[in-house]
């Protein structure tokens, strides 16, 4: 699941039962609707969302406005810029024409026009923000950095725009021991020349979209390999950029380095095999992957961009470095990998900062203040 999806499925499965009648309506017929129906939630597929502006959006527009009249709510959540446009009208047209109030909350967790696409599509989706943040009562960041840089961008009163991070339950996340966690990793690899039975094994667990910044992963591999042969790298996760990754992995003779997964269930369970974690993202709001590899108690390297230095300060919970550089990249890997006691103390900081800050009851209560 992708980010939004998971905060929506944490968010309505801690929700008393008792106390709110809830339906999802989403895109999509995937891991999600699969999740939420073994909770006995309620779930409806919106046909026509679509993350490319367009006629789709308009579409969508009347779906939701349509279910809404069908369902009365009292309260429309939102998530991702699409659903934040087309719901945010929807639901003020319905409570216009209906005479009813409706409350609509918006969270989004990190701005679609901060993403790596042309500057026509940046203005687009940064204008639809703008259009439709009159007609939403509240929106939700997972950052600071992201409610700052709203009101940068003129997007609403700052008064409207709170931050509220990301909570996970260090108790519900079952990982598995780190030589089982291994085994397993060794269980998937079909090129007999990856051994990791002795090998440092660094990974990351991300969606292949660019976004992620694993070109600049690659690339960083590539610096290092000669020195440390003895290094092997597993990606975790599925998406559009496979094959432009796959090739960047053989034009830089990293076949016998780079692993390349595909997806796998519940990945997490598996973070406790990896001597370091990776997350070279080059846009972000407040990674999920990030509080379970600080549940995890391993060692991280990410990037200094929005929500995560929020998450990681950099040499005493973890390393920093700036996105898109694969210099700097392979610099923090080689030095938080050959400084034993450096990784310890900041696997052991990030799980001390992921309890005092990030947990998961805090993040429900805040959402329920806003009801």
């Amino acid at each position: 699941m992708g980010g939004a999806q998971r905060f929506l499925y944490e968010l309505v499965t801690h929700l008393n039962p008792e106390k709110y009648d809830i339906s999802v309506a989403a895109g999509g017929n995937g891991e999600l609707f699969r999740k939420l129906g073994e909770k006995n939630i309620k779930t409806i597929k919106i046909q026509n969302f679509s993350n490319v502006p367009g006629v789709k959006n308009l579409l969508a527009f009347f779906e939701i406005f349509l279910l809404i009249i069908k369902t009365k709510p009292e309260i429309i959540y939102l998530l991702s810029s699409e659903a934040g446009f087309s719901g945010a009208i929807a639901g003020s047209c319905y409570g216009f024409f209906s005479r009813k109030k409706i409350k609509i909350i918006y969270r989004i967790g990190g701005w679609a026009f901060k993403e790596p696409r042309s500057i026509i599509i940046k203005k687009i989706y940064l204008w639809a923000e703008k259009i439709s943040a009159p007609f939403k009562d509240i929106i939700i960041v997972n950052s600071e950095f992201d409610r700052q840089l709203a009101i940068k961008n003129k997007i609403t009163r700052p008064e409207k725009i709170i931050t509220i991070y990301n909570g996970i339950s260090i108790n519900d996340l079952k990982f598995l021991p780190k030589e089982q966690a291994k085994k397993f990793i060794e269980s998937k690899i079909e090129n007999l020349k990856l051994k990791i039975e002795n090998s440092i094994l660094v990974g990351t667990i991300a969606n292949l979209y660019k976004n992620k910044g694993l070109d600049f992963l690659i690339l960083a591999i590539a610096r290092i390999k000669k020195s440390q042969p003895n290094w092997q790298f597993i990606i975790i996760g599925e998406g559009s950029e496979r094959l432009n990754l796959k090739k960047l992995i053989i034009n830089n003779e990293l076949e016998n380095d780079i692993l390349l997964f595909g997806s796998i269930p519940d990945a997490y369970k598996y973070l406790k095999a990896f001597d370091l974690f990776i997350l070279p993202s080059v846009k972000e709001g407040q990674p999920w992957v990030i509080l379970e590899a600080m549940a995890a108690e391993t060692p991280i390297v990410a990037t200094n961009i929005a929500g995560i230095s929020e998450m990681i300060e950099n040499e005493k919970s973890g390393l920093l470095i700036e996105p898109a550089d694969p210099d700097a990249l392979a610099a923090a890997i080689e030095k938080i990998l050959t400084h034993p006691s450096l990784s310890h103390e900041c696997a052991i900081q990030a799980f001390k900062v992921l309890k005092e800050k990030f947990e998961i009851n805090k993040m429900i209560q805040k959402n329920e203040e806003l009801f």
